[in-house]
């Protein structure tokens, strides 16, 4: 049995007998970058559809991609990037309820002004709208001994 409702919502064409048909040919991309065509054997079906017509679908989320890591690293970047996740959300409300300097802020930012301020909060809640456990994680592309994260400035 294959819940339809999962991959398509009928709740605006409403309970019905439904034809469902799939495609049946395929585009290959060979080695040389030509491309070929396959054509599989498919079997059509009829369907009647009723009941609860749309079915609740969590929302997709990309995961993380891992190179070079070795399992016991990917288990400490699963751990840091829900940290980092944490920390970054911790910042986003601290400076966020700032109206004036603190310690804090003045350590970290200089005086308090309202566009500085203003720029502060723009970017740390940039930061926090990643995804941090959709990163690439690269564990074997850098060599150098003391770096331990970089960014591509253009991206």
């Amino acid at each position: 049995m294959h819940l339809v409702a999962h991959a398509y919502n009928f709740t605006t064409s409403g309970a019905a007998d439904y034809d469902i048909h799939a495609r049946k040919t395929f585009y290959i991309v060979n080695p040389d970058s030509t491309i070929s065509t396959l054509l599989a054997n498919v079997d059509s079906h009829s369907a009647k559809v009723s009941g609860t017509l749309a079915a609740a679908r969590r929302a997709l989320v990309r995961r993380a991609t891992y190179n070079g890591c070795t399992p016991s690293q990917k288990t400490l970047l699963v751990s840091a990037a829900a940290a980092g996740q944490k920390y970054a959300a911790g910042a986003v409300s601290y400076v966020g309820s700032l109206t004036s300097s603190t310690n804090r802020y003045t350590t970290w930012f200089g005086a308090y002004t309202t566009e500085r301020h203003s720029t502060i909060v723009s970017h740390f809640s940039a930061i926090n709208g990643s995804s941090f456990p959709s990163y690439v994680f690269d564990c074997s592309t850098c060599t150098e001994s003391d770096v331990y994260a970089y960014v591509y400035p253009d991206e």
